[in-house]
């Protein structure tokens, strides 16, 4: 019954997609900081890794998930005569055995793989009580220390890195590939519910949701500039890198320039999404693969 239970939830709140993009921007990462190091190695760490970074996300979706649990019974997304106390004991088990089995994994690489991977679990969590505190006080105090997770997760590739080659990179060039992707998370995150009725991140309203758009949008075209440095990587990535971005900058304000203020929650835009982030990884993998050529 709880395996079944279990697959159910998979399925519903972390399908095989959410995996794949988790593993698919891991995967990137980890060629990213090869290729300014010269050379791309896979060694045992790299696929305890792609595991490792997998649970760690699946921890973050438990972790969301019952944070959200007395919204969701008030709202009636699920019956639970008991209040929520057995599908609470149930995220909280699946979480234990997520980072139990991350700690597991990482043990057979080094103490310190196996103490960050347990640490980000565990973060996960403080991240979400102190959320609680800090909305109080401040929105954006609130949305610094939640977004913090998906940066630690991804600075843990650069730590699986560090163990698979024992080589280590220039903190700039790391800031750049974490940054990259931390901010293609961040367009993904506030564009994936455009067009339902309660679209609004972090509280911010359409005109003030612009703005930040353009702004993550501006950092990737920075950070991959300076990937473009560091990597060694061609002039036409350079240039890929800069004029994505600026496309999905036409894309946002074209949208913003058609529609009153009070349709935009209600009215869907093909570009919100994943489809920047897509873009974003194959241009980075196809980069990649013609410099090794």
């Amino acid at each position: 019954m709880a395996l079944v239970a279990g697959w159910a939830y998979l399925r519903e709140r972390f399908p095989v997609s959410q995996a794949g993009a988790v593993v698919s921007a891991y995967a990137c990462c980890y060629l990213l900081y090869g290729q300014i190091d010269g050379h791309q190695a896979v060694h045992w760490p790299t696929l305890i890794g792609a595991m490792t970074i997998v649970l760690l996300a699946l921890v973050r979706r438990i972790v969301d998930d019952v944070d959200d649990l007395r919204e969701d019974l008030q709202a009636g997304h699920f019956s639970a005569v008991d209040g929520g106390r057995a599908r609470l004991r149930g995220l909280g088990i699946g979480a234990l055995i997520a980072i139990t089995l991350a700690g597991a994994l990482n043990a057979t690489c080094s103490p310190a793989l196996l103490g960050m991977s347990v640490g980000i679990g565990a973060w996960f969590a403080i991240a979400t009580a102190l959320r609680g505190t800090a909305e109080n006080h401040s929105r954006a105090l609130e949305y610094v220390i939640v977004e913090t997770c998906p940066a630690v997760l991804l600075i843990y590739s650069y730590a699986v890195w560090v163990e698979a080659t024992h080589s280590s990179l220039p903190g700039m060039a790391v800031i750049a590939i974490v940054g990259l992707f931390w901010t293609t998370f961040q367009f993904w995150s506030f564009t994936r519910k455009i067009g339902r009725a309660e679209w609004g991140p972090w509280g911010l309203d359409a005109n003030g949701a612009r703005p930040v758009l353009v702004l993550f949008l501006l950092l990737t075209a920075i950070f991959n500039a300076l990937i473009t440095h560091y990597a060694h990587l061609s002039v036409g990535y350079l240039l890929y890198g800069l004029a994505l971005p600026g496309f999905f900058i036409a894309l946002v304000l074209r949208r913003w320039s058609q529609l009153p203020a009070q349709d935009l929650r209600r009215v869907g835009a093909a570009w919100a999404g994943m489809p920047f982030g897509v873009a974003v990884e194959v241009g980075v993998l196809i980069a990649v693969l013609v410099s090794s050529i």
